[in-house]
């Protein structure tokens, strides 16, 4: 799964917790099991912890409308960074 699908799965995921104070409390007391549910079989357990770690961030920060810039800057170095380790050895 790419940069752009877990910034996705983070935005559908917040958007469901904030209207739903049953899905808050279960992502609460079992954030993997809670997006394993809502995501399914189509991410790995790392992808997970990227879309679990996004939503977390973005709910501990309070600022919603700014989701893309937070899962991109969390995110976006571990895509990044094995090109930016590349040009260092040049």
């Amino acid at each position: 799964m790419d940069i752009s699908e877990i910034k996705s799965w983070v935005e559908k995921i917040i958007e469901k917790i904030k209207g739903d104070d049953g899905l808050k409390e279960k992502f609460t007391s079992d954030p993997a099991g809670t997006v394993r549910g809502l995501v399914g079989d189509a991410a790995d357990n790392d992808t997970i912890s990227k879309i679990v770690e996004g939503v977390k961030s973005a709910l501990s920060g309070g600022k919603l409308g700014s989701i893309g810039e937070k899962i991109s800057g969390f995110v976006g170095g571990l895509f990044g960074k094995k090109d930016d380790d590349d040009k260092k050895d040049e």
